[in-house]
């Protein structure tokens, strides 16, 4: 039975972020605090953002990057073809200005160097892992996972041990209650405002009148991440929270 399901899960959708085995943030038992544990590293390096080569793991429920001793060449991706459960990661429009990526969310928070960086082989090319999907909840109730209703939205924690920076404007998502989400991708390429959101939530441009700089949320082993998507395929990082802890909403 195992791996009918596994298929199912796999053929139907893109990426392993699917409704197949993940749990609300209250059944997985996530509680984190809103207020930052990290702190920016003295020696942080800081990267542009450019096309990310990236698989999942849908049985593992763990994204990698292509980087490390081997990564992949950017003009052998496109006839790349993983087996199950790796899947290629969908392509998207970032609207991120700088990034650093601090360490595996497996290694632990007082590593060095290259510890920090876990790296798997993977049919002849080096891979880091960059992210764990660990839960999703859904405003104001169930929808699809990759391409909800309108008037809804898709809530996902991760963890991911990166900083994010926005330097100009950004695409500021927020609801009723003093939560506040930043546009970070996109499947267009374009932001559009024009999208049917739930009951209390607005989308606006917002000029920066300096770096909006996003730490990971939790303790320093934790690197909580809310990721929400939107029925126009937009992403957002949340950066403000209404209340002191997260446990879903």
């Amino acid at each position: 039975m195992a791996p009918k399901i596994l298929f199912f899960c796999s053929t139907i959708l893109i990426m392993v972020l699917s409704s197949c085995g993940f749990d609300s943030v209250e059944e997985a038992g996530i509680q984190y605090s809103t207020k930052p544990a990290f702190k920016i590293p003295a020696n942080i390096e800081w990267q542009g953002v450019g096309f990310a080569t990236e698989l999942i793991n849908v049985k593992e429920k763990l994204v990698v990057i292509g980087i490390g001793d081997h990564p992949i060449p950017r003009a052998a991706w496109n006839d790349f073809k993983p087996r199950l459960p790796w899947r290629k990661n969908i392509d998207r429009h970032l609207l991120i200005d700088k990034t650093a990526f601090l360490r595996s969310p497996d290694a632990p928070a007082n590593c060095q160097g290259a510890a920090c960086k876990t790296q798997i082989e993977y049919k002849g090319y080096s891979w880091t892992k960059l992210a764990n999907p660990l839960a999703v909840d859904y405003i104001p109730a169930k929808t699809d996972m990759l391409k909800p209703a309108e008037g809804h939205l898709v809530v996902k924690v991760i963890k991911k041990c990166q900083v994010v920076a926005f330097e100009n404007e950004i695409y500021q998502l927020s609801d009723d209650k003093g939560n506040l989400y930043v546009m970070h991708a996109t499947e267009t390429g374009t932001p559009n405002l024009n999208v049917v959101l739930p009951k209390g939530f607005s989308l606006k441009k917002v000029q920066l009148t300096e770096p909006l700089i996003i730490l990971p949320f939790g303790e320093q082993d934790d690197c909580y991440f809310n990721i929400v998507g939107d029925h126009l395929g937009q992403g957002y990082h949340q950066y403000a929270y209404a209340n002191d802890f997260y446990s879903g909403e």
